[in-house]
Order: structure tokens, then sequence, then C-alpha cells
């Protein structure tokens, strides 16, 4: 609750937020609007997270077209509400990187892309390990419920002030992952982290919603694909159809690895 409450840390929050351009929510307010008068807004925000007032304002629903073309649904919430995403996600991101997330995980977590996969990927293919169960995930940025993410949170997080707001916070969404919230990463991770606990006999390495599997020959990289395939469905997700394959030794190129759209 520090990290709600005491206003250090909501402006440290509020100027991570900042560093970034970004229209204005569904209140038309902008952050060169909020910032007059900063430090006694955001004393107010604390008063009303303190006493458990906060309720999320209203969403923009937009949409964004990636530079791969394709168009998906998301939300700009209102500047207050950024900053509160944001101090949830500062005091929870600790607790992924020392509790949740394997060592073999990377994206949308500190000093971990995908350079950082592929440096992974090479000791498994230098030990001979040169079939691999290449899985991009189907859907995983839609999807789960609110009750899972507080069930899963809760699993690491004993404190139910946050948990209360947290859940208050998802609740207000469309649906958990939808692509604008600050708190997008701490979800995305809290899901498939369920399904990397499964794997955890086998040599894996996950970049993004991208999961690696190396074998040494065909039949453990089938098997490996069929595991993988079990653990996603423990969350109702498959294997993206066109993207997922068992790769020979001839397509497991190192640097073709963790491609977009690859």
């Amino acid at each position: 609750m520090p990290f709600l409450l005491d206003l250090p840390h909501l402006v440290a929050a509020a100027r991570l937020c900042m560093r970034r351009a970004a229209a204005p929510g569904a209140d038309g307010l902008t952050w060169a609007g909020y910032r007059s008068g900063l430090r006694a807004r955001l004393g107010e925000l604390s008063d009303r997270l303190r006493t458990g007032t906060w309720e999320p304002g209203p969403l923009r629903q937009v949409e964004i077209t990636s530079y791969t073309g394709k168009v998906f649904p998301a939300v700009i919430p209102t500047v207050e509400d950024r900053i509160v995403h944001r101090a949830m996600r500062r005091a929870l991101e600790p607790i992924l990187e020392h509790y949740v997330l394997a060592d073999w995980v990377s994206a949308y977590r500190p000093r971990r892309n995908r350079i950082t996969a592929l440096r992974q990927a090479e000791p498994h293919q230098a030990a001979g390990r040169r079939w691999v169960a290449d899985v991009d995930v189907a859907g995983a940025s839609v999807g789960g419920s609110t009750e899972q993410f507080v069930d899963w949170l809760a699993v690491h997080v004993a404190d139910g002030s946050f948990l209360h707001l947290f859940r208050r916070a998802v609740e207000a969404l469309p649906t958990p992952l939808v692509p604008g919230s600050g708190l997008w990463p701490v979800l995305f991770h809290l899901r498939l982290s369920q399904v990397d606990a499964l794997l955890t006999d086998w040599p894996v390495v996950r970049f993004a919603d991208n999961y690696l599997i190396f074998t040494a020959d065909e039949p453990s990289a089938v098997a490996a694909f069929d595991a993988l395939t079990a653990a996603l469905a423990t969350l109702q997700m498959q294997p993206h159809p066109r993207k997922s394959r068992v790769r020979p030794p001839h397509e497991a190129n190192t640097e073709d690895l963790f491609l977009i759209d690859g």
C-alpha cells in the first residue's frame, strides 16, 4: 500500500506515465492540465485510495493498428487512473521478478528482451537440442477473469487493502488484458506464469507469448509440443495454428527465433 499512498511513490508513478506522449482519456484531461497543482492532486488521490473511496474513471475506447497491420481494440484510461495503474505496477514488479517469473522468461520486464531470449536459447542448441517445439500462443492478450487474476496475485500478496484496490482497477476494464492499461504487463505475466509452472521439466525459453522447447530429436519435440498444448489448455488457451510448429534443425537457426509473426 505505500506505493499507492505515499506521495513520493505517486509522484514517481506520475513521472513514469508522463515520459510518454499520450492522448487524454474520456474526461478530456491532459497531462499538461493534470500537472497544474500536481502534488495537491496526488495528495487528494492518496486520500481516496487510503479511505477506499477511489473509483476508476470512464475509459476511452479506441482501435490501434500495430506495425504488422493488425487492428485491435484498446482503451485509454484517465490520466489519474494511469497513475494508479502505474503505482500498482511499481509495487508488483519486484514481486513478479523474485517470486513469479522464471529466469527463462523475457519481454515486458526490466532488462529482458529478444536478445536475452536468444542468448538463453544458444546453450540449448549448443548442447545438441536442435529440434524445437515452437509455440506462439493464440489470444494470449485476451481472456481471463478478474477472479483468476486476483487469486493468482493473492498467492504472493497478503495485503487485503491492496488486493481490494487491484480488484477494483481490473473490474473497471472491459477485459482484464485489454491493451492500454498500465497493469497489462503484470496481468499478462501473471496469466502465462501459470503455464510456465507446468513446464519446469523441459528446456524452455519464453519471449512474450512465444515458447520454444529445445529437444534432441523429433519424437521429443513432438512430445514437448503436446505437453505445452496441454499446459495451455488448463487456461483455455491454445497454440496459434499458423505460427506454431515443430522445427527441425535446419529451421531452428538462432537468429530466426522469436521473430514477430515468424
